[in-house]
């Protein structure tokens, strides 16, 4: 197999696959048990079965790499439900922005209004030299 063939056959393939790393070497340990089974029964297990180092060795570094793959896929699933999580605020936070920029709107109308009637209520008043308290006196 030439460099760029592994190169293009691992681009094809799913980057979620959690496909079995390589069958388990005859020992009868499932990937499931390797990486659920505690540290202290997995190396008695290995003890128990006359292993020589180099398979405990294999079989500790596979079972990390299963428990990493594990890590990993959690990682992920995470990440997309803290996404999720964040895009749904995001959307209410919009949402209420909107509404208060809508009030503001009202609020402004409602007082330009007000001023409106006010500054007539002053023409008016003066127009019939109707006396107003120094608080509402225009040059005060």
């Amino acid at each position: 197999m030439k460099k760029g063939d592994k190169k293009d056959r691992n681009a094809n393939s799913n980057k979620f696959d959690l496909e079995p790393l390589s069958p388990s070497p005859c020992l009868g340990i499932s990937d499931d048990e390797l990486v659920s089974i505690s540290v202290r029964d997995l190396n008695r297990q290995l003890k128990l079965r006359g292993l020589t180092r180099e398979e405990i060795v294999r079989m500790k570094q596979r079972r990390r790499t299963l428990k990493n793959r594990g890590y990993a896929a959690s990682c992920r699933i995470k990440r997309i439900e803290q996404k999720d999580e964040l895009e749904q605020e995001k959307v209410g936070e919009l949402s209420e922005t909107e509404k208060l920029a809508e009030d503001n709107g009202k609020i402004r109308e409602e007082i330009e209004a007000l001023h409106r009637k006010y500054e007539a209520l002053q023409k008016f008043a003066l127009q019939k030299k109707i006396p107003l308290p120094s608080e509402m006196d225009p040059l005060h």
